[in-house]
């Protein structure tokens, strides 16, 4: 059956989440959901249970008129069984009588997605970090760690450690939430990326470190307390994704793969056994020049982890007529946002 969580459930929610098939989902936290409701999502808490066991699941609920409800499920349900998908989709049909759609995003290895339900259709990925990643695993020894990295990554760090520079972690609050937005938005300028805008970040920031559950890593050079560069880096059970970073256009220091080495051995040191390193281009367009991630993958790959193609995001049709309806509406709204400032959807 479909049902919304207990009270208790709903305390323990992020408790729970390291319970799904496929572990704890940064995406699917309570701190997210804070994050959603004060633009304009509703968020609800719901269990399934299926045959394969319970799947916590945070649904993102919103009504547009003229359309009715849709369900966002960010990078869920967190499962990574085909046939577990295809339950919840006859759960999502027999029980979710009000929603027009339910999008789903959950973190299923495309080759294991051959067949799907029938009411399912492709769409673009709202979460673009989450599609295809390189993700490193920190079971491991620290010495078979090292080896796995590819020659570029060592030098580099090697590098780093001959110019004595620091690593270090700090919890977001106002001062450190400054230092990341300004690297974070001359990065992205410079690579002319479109962001949202700035107090979106520092809610983000700010939401998962006061729950315990988010950090930033500044890289610091000798004798300097301003950063050149830093990462934030959140996690949900022994699960951890890089979300934001950035540096000083001026360094000319082997900052990079020093940081996120410190910040594996920061992880693994504290019992989390997955590092995601974020978007990349799918696996089999990784020589393409023109993806928009292009600039990132040999970085990423000098880890020594492959890249993992999920299948990506899925609108489940429940209410054909008002969903044609959404898609125009839907299409247009991201068309606007990735041009502008404007505020997305998701």
């Amino acid at each position: 059956m479909l049902r919304r969580a207990t009270t208790r459930e709903v305390k323990r929610w992020d408790e729970l989440l390291p319970e799904n098939e496929a572990g704890g989902e940064v995406f699917q936290t309570k701190s997210f959901a804070a994050i959603k409701e004060r633009q304009g999502w509703q968020p609800e808490f719901w269990v399934y249970e299926t045959s394969f066991g319970q799947v916590y699941a945070l649904a993102l609920t919103r009504r547009i008129t003229g359309v009715g409800r849709i369900v966002y499920m960010p990078r869920g349900p967190s499962i990574t069984n085909i046939k577990q998908w295809t339950e919840i989709c006859r759960l999502n049909r027999r029980f979710e009588k009000t929603a027009t759609l339910i999008k789903m995003d959950p973190p299923i290895a495309r080759d294991n997605a051959k067949t799907l339900p029938n009411d399912l259709v492709k769409v673009g990925n709202v979460q673009r970090s989450t599609a295809n990643t390189v993700v490193v695993n920190l079971e491991q020894t620290e010495d078979d760690l090292w080896r796995s990295f590819r020659q570029r990554a060592r030098r580099s760090i090697r590098g780093g450690r001959k110019e004595k520079l620091r690593v270090v972690d700090v919890e977001p609050s106002r001062a450190s939430v400054d230092q990341m937005w300004q690297l974070y938005k001359g990065t992205a300028r410079r690579a002319k990326l479109t962001t949202r805008r700035s107090r979106y970040y520092h809610h983000f920031w700010q939401e998962f470190g006061g729950r315990g559950v988010g950090r930033f890593f500044f890289v610091l050079e000798p004798n300097h307390e301003e950063p050149v560069a830093g990462a934030f880096v959140h996690w949900s059970g022994k699960n951890a994704l890089y979300k934001d970073g950035g540096s000083r256009r001026d360094s000319k220091t082997h900052f990079s793969h020093l940081l996120h080495w410190q910040i594996m051995r920061w992880l693994a040191g504290r019992g989390v056994s997955t590092y995601d390193l974020g978007g990349t281009p799918p696996s089999d367009r990784l020589d393409d020049p023109m993806h928009a991630l292009a600039s990132l993958v040999t970085f990423k790959l000098s880890f020594g982890a492959p890249v993992v193609d999920f299948v990506g995001t899925y609108d489940q049709v429940l209410k054909p007529a008002k969903y044609k309806r959404w898609r125009q509406i839907e299409r247009l709204w991201r068309a606007v946002a990735r041009r502008t400032p404007a505020r997305d959807i998701y």
